[in-house]
């Protein structure tokens, strides 16, 4: 099927950088969650100690290595520091877990520093005023030699959100930084990521309605590839601040990738954007600047809310 180009190249010049005119505001989500006095009030606390941690709840279980399994819906507040343990999240009931990290630094030096294997719906919402870490080892240790996941320093089998105006470092060693194998959406919250592969991922989809979010990754920087449908697999931008350092792409979805409010920039050694289907300009500030292609789509489509600039080989499609 023929490529088409539809409206970016009506404002482009080929040079070393072009700019599409324009300006546009965005918004912060109305809905962005903080942690709060309410949110801390009714949350079960987890104290992290070492190689170890106190929690007096039945729904949670601390074991001798280090893993603090979650087993109940809830919201838990974790803090303090966990030496090559686990925050593992396996939840049979209905609603939703939600971890509260506030001054929590994990580490874990063959596996996922958060696993969140099932439960309907999680939350990790970032504390005000706090700094939180995770940090993953270089090889990964499975029970089933067969096993590739988890892949990631935070790794979630299910749909995540994640919100609340502090910071999380991720460090992921081994493979990937943030991993949902199912939708991943991020409302607020400072994001530093630092990956041996890929930064951030969400398969179904990646949403990020506002925060700051800086990813250097050795592969490629957030994407979402569900090839088994093709309704699915999008990334969508509506707000926040999004810096993206890659070697290979720095953006990468199936289905579309659309920008919608916010400012993004990317710096990659590959492509800027690849898209098996649309990529779309509909607002905010977007920055490419590439060795390769800033584009690789379907089609590429730009409405005069949005600002672009390109440095690089425009298009490729």
């Amino acid at each position: 099927m023929k490529k088409t180009l539809a409206l970016i190249l009506a404002g482009l010049t080929v040079a070393a950088s072009a700019l599409f005119s324009s300006c546009s505001t965005s918004s912060e989500p109305e809905d962005q969650a903080t942690a709060g006095a309410v949110l801390e009030k009714k949350a079960t606390e987890i104290i992290l100690q070492g190689s170890t941690a106190t929690c007096d709840s039945s729904h949670v279980y601390v074991g001798e290595d280090g893993k603090i399994s979650i087993q109940g819906a809830g919201t838990y507040l974790i803090s303090g520091t966990l030496d090559d343990g686990q925050i593992y999240v396996d939840c049979v009931d209905a609603g939703t877990v939600t971890l509260i990290l506030k001054d929590a630094n994990i580490s874990n030096n063959d596996g996922a520093c958060i696993y969140i294997k099932k439960t309907q719906e999680a939350v990790l919402t970032l504390y005000e005023g706090t700094t939180n870490t995770l940090t993953d080892g270089t090889v990964y240790k499975f029970d089933n030699p067969e096993d590739n996941e988890p892949d990631g320093a935070l790794f979630s089998k299910e749909d995540l959100t994640i919100n609340g105006t502090g910071t999380l470092v991720v460090d992921g060693n081994y493979s990937n930084g943030i991993v949902s194998k199912d939708g991943l959406r991020i409302a607020s919250g400072v994001i530093q990521v630092d990956a041996a592969r890929h930064g951030i991922k969400g398969k179904d989809y990646l949403v990020i309605d506002g925060g700051t979010i800086t990813v250097n990754a050795l592969r490629d920087g957030i994407k979402s590839t569900n090839y088994d449908n093709q309704t699915v697999g999008y990334i969508a931008i509506n707000g926040g601040t999004v810096n993206i350092m890659s070697e290979d792409e720095a953006v990468q979805a199936v289905s579309y990738v659309s920008f919608n409010g916010g400012s993004v920039s990317m710096n990659s050694t590959n492509n800027g954007i690849k898209s098996d289907g649309s990529i779309n300009f509909n607002g905010g500030t977007v920055s490419i600047d590439v060795e390769d292609n800033a584009l690789n789509g379907f089609s590429v489509s730009k409405s005069e809310n949005c600002t672009v600039t390109i440095g690089g080989a425009p298009y490729n499609g």
